[in-house]
């Protein structure tokens, strides 16, 4: 498009050269850049996009968008604005033709549950013939096409690039995870949602956020979002979990002129309450509206991932029975809650849960199923919220009959000093436990000494296929070696 037409959508820009030029691409990574391209200078964690200027001018950029005083090649058209990152949405929704006012967006922020939450959602707008696009933590799927997700949720390019392949594939619906990160960073700026649930809040990514008090107000973006500028239909619609302590700061966020808020629960009496919840060794059940559900995941936790996609088929519009037949279809998620089975005496469980909620939760699960000793395996990563390691290792000595302390994604940090901070809250419990840094010998024990009766709980990695160590990336899929320990303890 004209570049003079894409920065239309700018409030406040300086622009040096001619503007009447063609823009045949975007891209904030000098590497991306073809003929025609509008270079965007990001200035990142690692990197400044200001510096590749001249890089990505010599690949064809022909305009660049900047908010720093830099020299820019003869020729080259120069738009200034205040900052490049807090309008890149903008930019990007505009290139790729605002795509999402052609599909009905729905988004799911929160700590824990937004995986789960998608492909429950995903499974109900399928059962009631939608074509359905996901983009979650485990991967992005437009319709039959999957696509490896590199984010749980995309910068604003990649994220306005796959919201015009979802309309090109003819999808009516897009459901996605949004997470405190792309929130803080504006990644979803220039998409128009018209549902967004919240799951709960707990302590992580203390690290980016620095206080738990950033983070809600990162997640609070998403529902004082709602509803502005539309360009749909109104009033758009709010999903709380009622019974986090932080609904009510959520709630306040929504604008009640242009948002229609409902709760969900188990505890509090709300809009979408579940009563009688059971959960066996096999499935959860509990009731709504009089239906019985009954799910193929396992734990209260699910019940409220079960009643957030319940509101969110209500909302548009879908009966009880198809929304209950399509919950009851969907067999698991891939890495939570997923259990191994290879013939074995006992129980192995792999779980992607990483902070300290989410291992409570998964670990309380564990005991209702009444085996004999729990033996969990986890770490903690290193480069992130240091805050939550003392408080999973106190959780797992309390929780299991046995921990043992191992390697997740170390990335920069030394193991062992990762290690020791998660010890030094096991040792404030009487829970036993050991320290093998080696996570694959770690898996190997853990299941070696399992007897009959037991659970092993693999936690921290759940569907990744990968370990982050220094600054190489390898392969390694907790699933992947659990078989092969217990082909080996079989053979």
């Amino acid at each position: 498009m004209r570049l003079q037409d894409l920065i239309g959508v700018l409030d406040e820009k300086y622009v040096y050269g001619n503007s009447d030029i063609q823009i045949n691409n975007i891209a904030i990574d000098s590497r991306d850049i073809i003929d025609g391209s509008l270079f965007i200078c990001v200035q990142g964690f690692t990197a400044d996009g200001h510096d590749f200027i001249q890089q990505a001018v010599e690949k064809g950029a022909t305009a660049v968008l900047i908010d720093k005083n830099v020299a820019v090649p003869s020729g080259i058209v120069s738009i200034k604005v205040a900052s490049t990152r807090s309008i890149m949405g903008k930019i990007a929704s505009a290139f790729y033709e605002f795509p999402s006012k052609n599909l009905k967006m729905i988004g799911i922020t929160g700590t824990n549950g937004k995986t789960t939450i998608t492909y429950l959602i995903e499974a109900i707008l399928n059962a009631n013939g939608y074509s359905v696009a996901r983009l979650s933590t485990t991967q992005y799927r437009i319709g039959k096409e999957q696509i490896r997700a590199a984010h749980t949720t995309p910068d604003s390019i990649e994220l306005q690039q796959l919201l015009k392949k979802a309309v090109d594939s003819k999808c009516t619906h897009l459901v996605m995870e949004v997470s405190s990160h792309a929130l803080s960073l504006n990644r979803i700026d220039g998409c128009e949602f018209d549902a967004a649930v919240f799951t709960n809040l707990t302590v992580d990514h203390l690290d980016f956020h620095h206080t738990q008090e950033e983070y809600l107000d990162a997640k609070t973006k998403l529902f004082a979002s709602l509803g502005k500028d539309s360009n749909k239909g109104l009033p758009k619609l709010a999903l709380i979990n009622i019974d986090s302590p932080f609904a009510k700061r959520i709630i306040e966020a929504a604008n009640p002129a242009l948002v229609h808020v409902r709760g969900y629960g188990c505890e509090k009496q709300t809009d979408i309450l579940a009563s009688e919840i059971e959960t066996t060794n096999d499935y959860t059940t509990f009731l709504y509206q009089g239906v019985r559900f009954r799910l193929n995941l396992l734990g209260r936790y699910n019940v409220y991932n079960a009643l957030a996609a319940i509101g969110v088929g209500e909302g548009e519009g879908i009966g009880l029975d198809v929304i209950q037949q399509a919950l009851e279809s969907v067999d698991g998620v891939p890495g939570r809650f997923e259990m191994i089975r290879c013939g074995q005496p006992f129980t192995v469980i792999v779980d992607y849960a990483h902070s300290p909620d989410a291992l409570q939760n998964v670990l309380l699960t564990c005991k209702q199923l009444s085996p004999a000793r729990i033996i969990t395996v986890f770490g903690c990563g290193g480069d992130r919220d240091r805050t939550k390691r003392p408080q999973m290792g106190m959780i797992s000595g309390e929780l299991s009959n046995e921990t043992i302390l191992t390697n997740d994604n170390p990335r920069t940090e030394l193991p062992e000093d990762i290690l020791g901070e998660i010890e030094a809250g096991i040792k404030q419990t009487s829970g036993s436990y050991q320290v093998i840094p080696d996570r694959r010998e770690a898996i190997f024990y853990a299941i070696s000494s399992a007897r009959q009766g037991d659970l092993v709980l693999i936690a921290g990695k759940g569907h990744e296929d990968y370990q982050i160590v220094g600054e190489k990336t390898i392969h390694f899929d907790d699933r992947e070696v659990a078989r092969q320990a217990l082909e080996e303890r079989r053979i």
